[in-house]
């Protein structure tokens, strides 16, 4: 092998055959992501992925809303990317509320309290929309309905 090809490590290979629909950017983002997210996307790396496309969903679907910084779009884009993860998780299983806990589990995070509010709506509406059977729009829907009727905390 030449000095300037890069040996795959085993999270290259695992990420290439588990998870083949996830972009490269991925991997760029695993860098920054908390310890305690780390230890999940080693525990459960499919899981993981789906959660990483579903955060690439709930980003989409508030692009065009004002307060993307602890704001409107940030808090229905935290309620609706825990909303997903839970639905994809199921009833039952408490991964999606481990995942979103990990991923606030940083230092100097004076958003964590907000976001962990949301982040709990979105687990409720989650497990609301799979006995309700809701397709994703209908999801977004409920989101943003929470967020009118002041479920959802706006601004730090």
């Amino acid at each position: 092998m030449k000095n300037n090809q890069k040996v795959p490590s085993i999270y290259d290979e695992a990420n290439a055959y588990l998870m083949p629909e996830v972009d490269e950017q991925y991997t760029k983002t695993f860098k920054s992501l908390s310890d305690d997210e780390k230890v999940f996307i080693a525990q459960y790396p499919t899981y993981a992925a789906k959660f990483y496309l579903n955060s690439k969903t709930a980003k989409k679907a508030v692009e065009n809303l004002d307060g993307k910084s602890n704001g409107y779009a940030d808090a229905i884009r935290h309620c609706y990317w825990c909303a997903l993860n839970q639905m994809y998780v199921g009833y039952n299983s408490s991964l999606a509320e481990i995942y979103g806990n990990a991923h606030e589990n940083i230092p100097n995070n004076d958003a964590k309290k907000m976001d962990l509010h949301n982040n709990s709506v979105g687990y409720s509406l989650g497990k609301i929309g799979l006995i309700k059977g809701w397709d994703e729009k209908e999801l977004f829907n409920n989101v943003i309905k929470s967020a009118k009727d002041g479920m959802l905390q706006i601004g730090l």
